[in-house]
């Protein structure tokens, strides 16, 4: 057997970026940013007030309280701008330019009469009862960022933050890799569509479901392949018919000992090696490449048991999706988090243990544990845990490394 991080490093070893478009912003969340963005405007792009008050000289407040008289009015978005007179005060609303010669802005709670300051008309005069320091509640231009500065690098998966901040520094448009396509099969002629009716000895598909909605969850696009038979010959159609347009493809079942494990069966000779993980749950596995007219497409061999499906799938489908995604960070984003209870462990594998949050520890999802069939109990999971391969019990308090979901 080999370890979890080495095999998911195989897995990741896998494939290479697909290819790249240009997309507006709205529509690339979720994507991988293809090439550097640079800053066009500076953030904010000019000095503005922070607050709603009054732009002045800190040289003619410094000695508060003063009356000043109040020269223009500035709304927000107002462009004509006009330097500010000595021994004035310039009505300001918050996100207005600030004029040039002012450096400080009095917020209007700090003046008298402050419930008459904000009225339509601006008053004439203000009378500032208490100063500020030099450059209060001026947001200075560039203090976030600089034109040309480096906004957000190649390979960062772009989210709703990101994909603001460039829309806020100049950028309407972004070039990303594309959704890498992937190809879901689940095997065994036990197998039924969800929904339908059952005979003695068949199961529902749950394995096409619960891997189509990871793939786009690790940001990938889905599809089901049309074969659950554990005919060889089937089972080469599909895969010949399906691989001139994939990216990757995931298998789920048919890599164990069986005498009927068809993707073990039909793979074991093109390409794709079949070797046990040191993990619990999902330690038979498959990786490997490969060839449909001259296409080199990843493939993913999982086993067939729903949690075994689950665990591979955020372990090694969400890395090779990442990977083909352009994404730099493969990382898992582990927290620590202490152990709310005692179990064994499996001797010699390491385990990923369904678990929720009770209180300020983790416990197990389910009574169940790590065992493989109890994809129903999986509703109540939140989180995986890893146990390491040496650990033979866990026991209240022992810190425990956390993926939560």
């Amino acid at each position: 057997m080999i370890s979890f991080e080495e095999y998911r490093d195989r897995v990741l070893q896998l494939g290479s970026p697909v290819s790249t478009e240009v997309l507006p912003l709205h529509a690339a969340e979720g994507m991988v940013l293809a090439e550097p963005v640079f800053a066009r405007f500076a953030v904010p792009p000019f000095d503005n007030s922070a607050m709603d008050g009054f732009a002045v000289r800190h040289d003619d407040i410094k000695n508060a309280p003063v009356t000043l008289r109040v020269s223009t009015d500035i709304p927000a978005g107002r462009t004509d701008i006009s330097p500010l007179e000595e021994g004035t005060a310039a009505r300001i609303m918050t996100g207005a330019p600030v004029p040039p010669g002012a450096d400080t802005i009095i917020q209007v709670e700090k003046t008298a009469n402050a419930h008459e300051n904000m009225l339509t008309e601006a008053p004439d005069e203000i009378h500032i009862l208490e100063a500020n320091e030099q450059g209060a509640h001026v947001r200075f231009s560039g203090e976030d960022i600089e034109p040309g500065e480096l906004a957000i690098n190649a390979g960062v998966r772009l989210g709703p933050t990101q994909l603001s901040a460039l829309a806020s520094i100049g950028h309407g448009y972004v070039t990303v890799y594309r959704k890498p396509v992937i190809g879901i099969l689940s095997t065994g002629s036990e197998l039924r569509k969800p929904g339908e009716d059952l005979l003695p000895g068949q199961i529902p598909d749950s394995n096409s479901t619960l891997a189509r909605l990871m793939v786009r969850a690790s940001g990938g696009k889905d599809i089901v392949l049309s074969s659950s038979s554990d005919d060889p010959a089937d089972l080469a159609k599909v895969l010949d018919e399906a691989g001139t347009y994939l990216d990757g493809l995931i298998t789920t079942g048919g890599v164990s000992a069986g005498a009927f494990d068809v993707v073990k069966e039909y793979l074991t000779d093109k390409n794709v090696e079949f070797l046990k993980v040191a993990m619990q749950p999902g330690k038979p596995q498959g990786l490997g490449t490969l060839t449909f007219r001259d296409r080199e497409v990843p493939i993913l061999c999982l086993p067939g048991n729903p949690v075994s499906v689950f665990v591979s799938m955020k372990v090694y489908g969400d890395a090779l999706i990442a990977n083909l995604s352009g994404c730099r960070d493969t990382s898992i984003p582990w927290q620590e988090w202490p152990a709310g209870g005692s179990w064994k462990t499996p001797e010699g594998r390491a385990q990923f243990m369904p678990v929720v949050a009770h209180g300020d520890t983790v416990i197990p999802a389910t009574s169940g544990g790590s065992k493989s069939h109890l994809i129903y109990s999986m509703i109540k999971t939140r989180g995986l845990a890893y146990v390491p391969a040496e650990v033979e019990e866990v026991t209240e308090g022992d810190p425990l490394k956390v993926w939560w979901l």
